[in-house]
């Protein structure tokens, strides 16, 4: 059986999609098989340069020349990008498709399901974390985290599925832990709370970084949401990060300039995850240099943390 299809930019979670990114990662038993625009005979540069000008100049951006002429993957399977809040050249820039580490290869790390490990935790590194609470049942959305490393901004581990708080917190907390007791700044609305409240109590060990009303966790109010992602649009934009999710790059490829929201019917929680990983590095950075160390000014008394007191 052969399926076959162009891209639709209206449907990046299409089943079609879905089917594709599933047999790239090798997990079914589909073989992928990729055309580009140079494989049809008579096509040249010259000709792509004129279809490329002519539909910029139609519709103002290369959505429909993606979608009907894609020269790359991502292309063909990214979400339209009009108005969108991070500019697929940055995104793309800092893309770099890495399969997660096996299980065999991966001792020691937590046995949390779904985990998916870019790296193992190195000594003297600082890692942070970015998470997403949901409700966790059937139809809400995904509880998600990334972890990322200070020092790189490399995207080491995620997480994502139906998680309730007590659970998504106690993996977010495990991975810390793993990770070189790794700051946690969690969202602080809805469902955070829960998580918040659980990491005061049992989460010993472990930072739960301060937002930007000093506060603990992440208000993600107009002023939150909108400083999160300035955050990490500059960050992909000066490419001071690594992203290695395909799931996460599609849902950040999909966040919508005005609402910095995903559309309709799509998710946005890696994408939050991310962007509040993004976040908490900028707070973890002032203290880490580039190597995991901790710079002198740590040891000096009264010294006060850019996350926040009672860390």
């Amino acid at each position: 059986m052969v399926l076959l299809s162009r891209a639709d930019k209206a449907r990046p979670q299409s089943e079609f999609k879905r089917l594709y990114r599933a047999a790239r990662q090798g997990l079914t038993g589909w073989h992928p098989v990729f055309l580009p625009w140079h494989a049809h005979p008579g096509r040249d540069r010259d000709w792509y340069d004129a279809q490329r000008a002519d539909i910029l100049h139609r519709t103002g951006s290369l959505d429909d020349l993606h979608e009907q002429y894609p020269a790359t993957e991502a292309d063909a399977l990214a979400p339209r990008t009009l108005d969108k809040r991070i500019a697929p050249e940055w995104l793309q820039q800092c893309y770099a498709e890495a399969p997660p580490i096996p299980s065999a290869a991966a001792r020691g790390t937590p046995a949390i399901p779904s985990l998916v490990v870019y790296a193992l935790p190195k000594p003297g590194r600082t890692y942070v974390i970015g998470a997403d609470p949901a409700e966790g049942n059937p139809t809400s959305d995904d509880s998600a985290l990334t972890l990322l490393d200070c020092g790189t901004g490399e995207e080491v581990a995620s997480l994502a599925g139906k998680l309730e708080p007590s659970v998504f917190a106690s993996y977010a907390y495990s991975i810390a832990m793993y990770f070189n007791q790794a700051a946690i700044l969690c969202e602080r609305n809805n469902h955070g709370h829960a998580v918040l409240q659980w990491l005061m109590n049992f989460g010993q060990g472990v930072r739960r970084l301060y937002g930007h009303d000093g506060k603990p966790g992440w208000m993600s109010s107009t002023l939150g949401k909108t400083s999160m992602y300035d955050q990490c649009a500059d960050a992909f934009k000066n490419r001071e990060v690594t992203l290695h999710s395909f799931a996460t790059f599609t849902q950040l490829s999909s966040i919508e300039g005005k609402t910095l929201r995903a559309p309709d019917n799509l998710y946005d929680d890696r994408a939050d995850a991310f962007a509040l990983a993004v976040c908490g590095r900028a707070k973890v950075l002032p203290e880490t240099s580039t190597e995991g160390e901790q710079w002198p000014c740590m040891l000096t008394p009264g010294y006060s943390p850019p996350f926040g007191p009672g860390w």
